[in-house]
């Protein structure tokens, strides 16, 4: 595996955001799939978790503005921050005022670490490796620093970078449900970086430039930054201006 001791650098060959008030994500759930993207199956995102279906839509939108449409070898990481809170207080909402029998065995599955990175991966029919990292307000370096270690792994031929946030903390009453009038934005980033076997190959479009710095809190992003598309785009072109020095 690549070693995240020595400085590495990630070939990025789309990148893609998406930011969503929290009030229109119910929509997206049953949208059009983007012309050129993976379609999704039917009422796929029927009780994804926000992040989840802001990050799936965004790399649909990646894959259908890149060159390379098959995906079906790729791996994902997911960073999400904090994913699976919202569902988790309105469970815990029923479970305290109904007892056990009102408790939904889709909170598992949907509301974990790993639910972005799965339904990424099931949903767009990826067969490479999944997981879920970080899971707080430092996820985002966790994520850039375990896609650095798994760059080689045999048989994936990119991996997708996920980054995902609630960005201005929703309102939640005692229901657990949210107040749509607070100015709640769910963002999501979907970053593909090339196997390291594959890189040769491509013509990256940015270079990402990780070192020892990254894993170090005075180098890194505030804690959940207010941007993660800000944060990474920046981090992006500081390595595309030092490459090209």
């Amino acid at each position: 595996m690549t070693s995240v001791h020595q400085p590495c650098r990630l070939p990025v060959v789309a990148f893609l955001s998406r930011a969503v008030p929290l009030a229109d994500v119910e929509p997206l759930r049953t949208a059009a799939d983007p012309a050129g993207s993976p379609p999704l199956p039917k009422r796929f995102l029927r009780h994804a978790d926000e992040q989840s279906v802001v990050a799936v839509r965004a790399v649909q939108q990646a894959v259908a503005a890149g060159s390379e449409t098959d995906v079906s070898h790729d791996g994902v990481i997911a960073a999400p921050c904090q994913a699976g809170r919202i569902a988790s207080s309105q469970t815990l909402s029923r479970y305290a005022t109904g007892g056990g029998v009102t408790v939904s065995t889709r909170i598992v599955p949907q509301a974990s670490l790993h639910a972005v990175a799965a339904v990424v991966s099931v949903g767009l029919g990826m067969h490479g490796p999944s997981l879920g990292v970080g899971g707080g307000p430092e996820a985002v370096v966790e994520g850039l620093l375990t896609a650095a270690a798994l760059a080689d792994t045999p048989g994936v031929t990119g991996w997708w970078l996920i980054a995902s946030q609630l960005h201005a903390e929703p309102h939640l009453d005692a229901a657990g449900q949210p107040d749509e009038s607070r100015h709640t934005v769910v963002e999501a980033v979907a970053m593909r970086i090339a196997a390291a076997n594959t890189a040769a190959a491509v013509s990256p479009r940015w270079w990402f430039s990780l070192d020892e710095r990254h894993s170090n809190p005075r180098h890194s992003p505030p804690s959940q930054p207010a941007s993660l598309a800000a944060w990474l785009e920046s981090q992006l072109i500081a390595a595309a201006a030092k490459e090209a020095a």
